[in-house]
């Protein structure tokens, strides 16, 4: 590696900048014969005002949905947005020939049994987070 080249730091990546890292992996994964291809994907519940109150992003890669983050405002939690979200979520996968869903979770976000009680199962732990916090990865076959 070149000494002098400048490694840019940036806390909130452009759009443009994260597609084109995306375009080069499918790019590269094409070349070794695999045909499936990453790209992200969202899902948002606005209200009346347009304002989101709930809302979900990841990525389709290699046949799973990777589930970046599930949001829904503190006002409308318990009231089924979450489970909606995580439905569009599985029925998404599935339409692209997915066979697994994936989330992570912090501990401190209380979020496993709500998983769990979507058919998720954790298979890895990792501890060493900021004030004792554990993060858990879940899967689930679709």
């Amino acid at each position: 590696m070149k000494n002098d080249w400048l490694i840019e730091t940036t806390l909130c990546p452009s759009n443009q900048d994260t597609d084109f890292l995306t375009r080069q992996i499918n790019e590269e994964s094409k070349r070794k014969g695999i045909s499936d291809r990453a790209y992200p994907f969202a899902f948002f519940i606005r209200d009346d005002n347009g304002k989101i109150i709930a809302g979900c992003n990841g990525s389709v890669v290699y046949g799973t949905i990777y589930i970046d983050q599930l949001w829904v405002d503190t006002v409308y939690r318990s009231q089924g947005y979450g489970r909606l979200l995580m439905e569009k979520v599985h029925e998404l996968g599935r339409q692209q020939g997915c066979t697994m869903a994936t989330v992570a979770t912090m501990s401190f976000q209380n979020a496993c049994q709500f998983y769990e009680q979507l058919g998720y199962v954790c298979d890895f732990e990792r501890s060493g987070y900021s004030s004792q916090a554990i993060c858990y990865f879940l899967k689930k076959n679709i």
